[in-house]
């Protein structure tokens, strides 16, 4: 259908749908819409595309999803006070932390943070902390992408590495998260990159949140941070910070999600990650697999393990899912996408069905 939006209008578009801007101007979060570019929009996101001269779009809607508009831009003024602050650092590169609670809009303040730092062909990378909601790369591991152009969203940028943590939630594992995203820190800054943002979880709130975002924090060793306050819950965590901060507000075109809609979107990832996936038989002799404790003994053990897939030099080839184990020859056989050859297995705690739903254990 065709829909015509009048200046100084936003659009917001649930997806999963596809929009295609026909004629007019437009941009999201920053980034700017050439004409008869199609922008797809999984289910369980949200986009808001911010009309400056009468535009006209064709949109195709999908199930549940929705479209409405709204007056004015959607992307609070005083996410250009974090421009601002982080282009003022008188270094390069700059490393920026962007801290809230869980659907509070981290991932559309990136975007347009990523948008506005390229725009002076600065080459930007985005590290995706973010285990439950990853946008770059698939759930249960901690991704980046980098680039030196404008883009519509997270999911766009390319997936360069990962480092799989193999839980859904840092709660589960916060050392390992720590180790994640410290890991990936350090590749990135071997990349020329002028900056990085860190996007993280929305564990926030409470004793165990406060100590492990400041144990984050203090291993990441970031230039500067920025917090997305909807109320108060930042505050004790924000406090003790001596990093240099700047506090913005949410966007008011924020759509809350439900735990089943979370878990769709989990889901989603690992079906993307495993198209066209096939059962390879991996001897365990010509691998390293970790942890080795992990490693069920029985010939049917706990089927549906999530697992991360790795070649030379630690770089990730993908996910698999553990289906069977012959204790006999010693061979896991994998349901994955992977092609090549794996030097390295590490066995989640994820769990997923045939279906690649995940599964709620006891």
């Amino acid at each position: 259908m065709q829909q015509m939006v009048e200046s100084n209008k936003t659009m917001l578009v649930d997806g999963p749908a596809s929009v295609r801007l026909v004629s007019g101007k437009a941009e999201v979060f920053g980034y700017p819409m050439k004409e008869s570019q199609r922008v797809l929009i999984r289910e369980g996101k949200r986009l808001p595309f911010f009309v400056s001269e009468q535009s006209t779009f064709d949109v195709s809607l999908g199930v549940n999803s929705g479209i409405a508009e709204t007056v004015g831009d959607t992307n609070p003024q005083s996410w250009n006070k974090a421009v601002e602050a982080i282009l003022g650092l008188q270094k390069r590169p700059v490393v920026a932390v962007v801290l809230g609670a869980a659907d509070c809009g981290k991932s559309s303040l990136c975007t347009y943070l990523f948008n506005k730092l390229v725009d002076g062909k600065c080459k930007v990378a985005v590290l995706d902390g973010d285990l439950g909601q990853s946008d770059i790369g698939p759930s249960a591991t901690i991704g980046y992408g980098l680039a030196s152009r404008p883009v519509p969203q997270l999911h766009n940028l390319r997936l360069k590495n990962a480092f799989f943590v193999g839980v859904t939630s840092p709660v589960a594992a916060l050392e390992k998260t720590v180790e994640g995203l410290v890991a990936m820190k350090a590749e990135i800054l071997q990349q020329q990159v002028d900056f990085v943002l860190v996007n993280t979880d929305g564990c926030v709130s409470g004793d165990v949140a406060v100590k492990y975002k400041t144990a984050l924090i203090q291993a990441l060793e970031p230039d500067i941070i920025v917090a997305i306050q909807m109320q108060d819950e930042l505050v004790p965590l924000i406090a003790s910070l001596e990093t240099q901060k700047v506090v913005v507000e949410p966007s008011f075109a924020l759509k809350q999600r439900t735990p089943e809609k979370r878990k769709i979107i989990r889901e989603m990832t690992y079906s993307h990650y495993l198209k066209n996936a096939k059962l390879q038989c991996y001897p365990r002799s010509q691998m390293t697999v970790e942890p080795r404790s992990a490693i069920p003994k029985s010939q049917d053990p706990e089927k549906g393990l999530l697992l991360g897939i790795f070649g030379r030099g630690n770089k990730f080839l993908g996910i698999g899912v553990l289906r069977l184990i012959n204790p006999v020859r010693k061979v896991l056989k994998v349901q994955t996408a992977v092609s090549a050859k794996p030097l390295k297995i590490i066995i989640g705690k994820v769990v997923v069905n045939e279906k690649l739903q995940e599964v709620i254990q006891d």
